[in-house]
């Protein structure tokens, strides 16, 4: 995940976990970022454009200084 105007990386964990009826996801370092998937592959690529959505949003927020690994 791009993180900044800098070029830089940022690599936020994710979570993958499998029910009975399809994968979710989320990241732990960023609270309420989730998606779902029937696929783990599906779930690994909404988690992908969740995160971008997430971080948009904060940054039109203001919201700096999320968490990352």
């Amino acid at each position: 995940m791009s993180g900044g105007d800098s070029g830089s990386i940022t690599k936020y964990r994710i979570v993958i976990e499998i029910s009975d009826t399809n994968f979710s996801a989320y990241s732990p370092d960023l609270p309420g970022c989730v998606a779902t998937g029937k696929t783990r592959e599906e779930a690994e690529e909404q988690m992908y454009e969740a995160i971008a959505f997430h971080l948009e949003g904060l940054e039109e927020d203001g919201i700096t200084g999320v968490s990352e690994d």
